[in-house]
């Protein structure tokens, strides 16, 4: 057995697609954004779900994801959201990726290189509406899009944009969409137009256009913990460790590296199984929580590599071997992604995400 393991619910993930559903209609497709590891929670048991569950297209950040899923069997189309580089344009095309296109060059190179093999690739374009990232600047789109619909071997699936703060700045995100639906309000009705951002679909319906690309929502996470009433999501992942030490220490131990931690009595301390290096961050040293035997415990001294320690009391009844809750729940206590990213001072996407790859995911439900 594993000192630290993920728990995912795909219950909770069936469930959250259906949430999103409800709110965005039935004529609003869905692209379920799958990069990093379906932030952290596995590709493809992430992916057979959202298929099952008819969501109409996935979103990658790397063509080797793409590649990956095909060989898992993975039919519906899926869109590499972010830009290619020439050494994988023959993948992009041998297996039936949707490449963003943001620069002619590229286009022209995957329409040459289809061409030859006989093949028509779908692309969907991206403007940059104003994150300032990928995408063509709107004064070149009209043009753009002229050049690029003159290239036969490509089709063009879709034009895109992405909302930069849609969780923050409501002004700005309405220049956003009414500029993507300037640009492309007279472009034909079989180009499938998309906006929306996990932010956008819970605060901006004029986002929605003919699809949606919820990411963090998909996994029961939120922007932001004053976004929790805005849907009711189910978090998939549950984080747990061990308790592999328990001992007393007395008034005045220092505790973990630097002695940044001084006991203030005589108390029992447990010693758990995770740490940096499992993506358990040392921003929480002196400054997270723990679920043990549904009571919370805080973590004093610095997270280490491989260990955290957790401060019990006199009267605790952990044991060595006791299952620890990093993320998640137990009967009357709850730690959320969100609450250790506030701790931490960062987005509960890094939480999720920065969680090494390598622990193991255990998958029930679904």
């Amino acid at each position: 057995m594993d000192l630290t393991w993920i728990e995912i619910n795909l219950n909770a993930l069936r469930h959250n697609i259906r949430e999103i559903k409800k709110r965005i209609g039935k004529n609003v497709k869905i692209c379920g954004v799958i990069k990093d590891n379906a932030y952290g929670h596995g590709i493809f048991p992430v992916s057979k779900v959202l298929v099952e569950e008819g969501v109409k297209f996935l979103g990658v950040a790397d063509v080797s994801d793409g590649i990956y899923l095909r060989e898992k069997g993975i039919k519906i189309p899926i869109i590499n959201l972010v830009s290619n580089l020439p050494f994988q344009v023959k993948d992009i095309i041998r297996f039936n990726i949707s490449q963003s296109i943001s620069d002619l060059p590229m286009a022209r190179l995957i329409n040459n290189l289809s061409k030859k093999n006989n093949k028509l690739t779908n692309i969907h374009i991206k403007i940059d509406t104003g994150l300032g990232r990928l995408g063509v600047l709107p004064k070149d789109f009209k043009k753009f899009f002229e050049e690029i619909s003159k290239l036969k071997n490509l089709r063009i699936e879709g034009i895109f944009t992405h909302l930069s703060s849609a969780d923050t700045d409501k002004s700005y995100t309405l220049k956003q969409i009414n500029l993507f639906r300037d640009l492309t309000q007279n472009i034909t009705p079989y180009i499938i137009k998309h906006c929306a951002n996990t932010a956008g679909v819970m605060n901006f319906k004029n986002s929605y256009f003919d699809m949606v690309r919820p990411g963090l929502m998909i996994y029961g996470l939120y922007p932001s913990k004053k976004d929790m009433a805005k849907i009711n999501l189910k978090q998939l992942l549950t984080w747990k460790a061990k308790v592999i030490l328990v001992k007393r220490v007395k008034k005045g131990s220092l505790i973990s590296y630097g002695g940044t931690y001084k006991t203030n009595r005589d108390t029992d301390i447990a010693i758990i199984s995770i740490g940096y290096g499992d993506g358990f961050s040392r921003a929480l040293s002196n400054n997270g929580e723990v679920i043990i035997r549904d009571k919370k415990y805080p973590i004093i001294g610095r997270v280490c590599m491989d260990m955290t320690v957790v401060e019990l009391g006199k009267n605790s009844n952990v044991k060595k071997g006791d299952d620890v809750i990093l993320i998640g729940e137990s009967k009357n206590e709850r730690i959320f992604a969100e609450d250790i990213a506030e701790r931490c001072k960062t987005i509960s996407y890094e939480i999720v995400c920065r969680i090494n790859q390598t622990i193991k995911r255990i998958y029930y439900g679904g």
